[in-house]
């Protein structure tokens, strides 16, 4: 789904959103349509919290029914996820995902966490919306760049974006570096794309959980001050000399902030990872939504895996008393997504699984 904000009002920059319905053709969509059609609500009770499921979004889990694994714990799925299946909590970072996502409803009544949700007062909108916030062109045209829902009765909103400016500045970088093209088109857009996603609030709440501008929870830091510690200590960019007064913002990506989540809120004994294939067998981008809001297409480039390796790393040491299962679909050395990670073969609580593998230790 693709929004974009087309007709002006008395109270906000954008009257309606527009939804890309299963014909491929434009549709106006009102906040009233914002249901959870269609949505499994989410289970209220697990038979089994000591085991947490975290659902990446690598290719490798493609015609695999997460509906097995609800009897069995916790559910927490990143990203689009939503779009086909509810699972107990979804983990969501970047701006071209979040704000969609409350724009369907989906967080009205499911769990989710998302990164620097902060709800700001109605009366501060049109200022942070003007075009000087995006660029130093006067003359921007900001419907061209701010994407928005319908503000109804709504008195808060949240605000990410991109400065127009900034990312045309470091794009023509990039390319001047990449003389020989090597980076898709899509890839490029997707990284330098300048906007402002804006969402005005359900006055009568929702179930999102702010993380804050990092991967540790904000709520949980005070509540675990040592391994707060730890893991500013050990974490991502923890290591970058940035001066005195800098605070690293400890930002991982979207899989390894699912599996921290899950770890501090469930507290649970094993952890299995789904769908976190780290590799591609091609030169091309891994992952199931490709070509979908908030993701390169299907000619983008391989992501490369070294974040994702040093993060889970991070965090299999984090928890040393988790056991964490990384369940791939076919036995180790089938090919360059079903294999080792060089890197984890320091880590005893980790142990690779097949999916059959993972169902016969459940079933035990």
């Amino acid at each position: 789904m693709y929004y974009k904000e087309w007709e002006r009002s008395p109270y906000s920059t954008a009257h309606n959103v527009m939804n890309l319905n299963s014909q491929n053709e434009w549709e106006p969509q009102t906040s009233s349509s914002r249901v959870t059609v269609g949505m499994r609500p989410q289970k209220p009770k697990m038979i089994n919290n000591k085991q947490v499921f975290i659902i990446g979004n690598g290719e490798s889990r493609i015609g695999f029914d997460l509906e097995q694994l609800r009897d069995y714990g916790k559910i927490y799925g990143c990203n689009l996820l939503y779009e086909e299946f509810t699972p107990d909590a979804l983990v969501a970072i970047d701006e071209r995902i979040m704000h969609p996502c409350y724009w369907s409803g989906y967080p009205i009544e499911n769990v989710c966490w998302f990164r620097d949700w902060r709800p700001m007062p109605g009366e501060a909108y049109e200022l942070l919306t003007d075009s000087s916030i995006i660029s130093g062109d006067p003359n921007v045209d900001m419907s061209d760049y701010l994407y928005t829902n319908s503000r109804n009765d709504s008195t808060e909103f949240v605000l990410h974006g991109t400065h127009k400016d900034r990312a045309e500045e470091y794009e023509a970088e990039v390319r001047e570096k990449d003389k020989n093209k090597v980076l898709d088109e899509s890839a490029i857009e997707l990284v330098f794309k300048a906007g402002i996603y804006t969402t005005w609030l359900n006055k009568n709440g929702d179930k999102i959980k702010n993380l804050g501008g990092g991967s540790f929870p904000v709520e949980h830091q005070a509540k675990y001050p040592g391994m707060y510690q730890q893991f500013k200590n050990n974490g991502p960019y923890s290591s970058v000399d940035r001066g005195q007064n800098y605070i690293p913002t400890l930002a991982m990506n979207c899989g390894p902030t699912a599996q921290l989540i899950a770890s501090l809120v469930e507290n649970p004994t094993e952890i299995y990872l789904l769908g976190m294939d780290i590799y591609s067998n091609t030169d091309r981008v891994n992952n199931v939504y490709k070509g979908k809001q908030g993701y390169m297409t299907a000619t983008g480039n391989v992501v490369p895996g070294e974040n994702f390796i040093l993060q889970h790393h991070d965090m299999f040491k984090l928890f040393p008393d988790i056991k964490f299962f990384k369940v791939n679909k076919f036995p180790l050395g089938t090919d360059d997504i079903n294999r080792e990670v060089p890197e984890w073969k320091d880590t005893p609580n980790l142990e690779y699984l097949t999916y059959a593998d993972m169902f016969r230790r459940l079933a035990d």
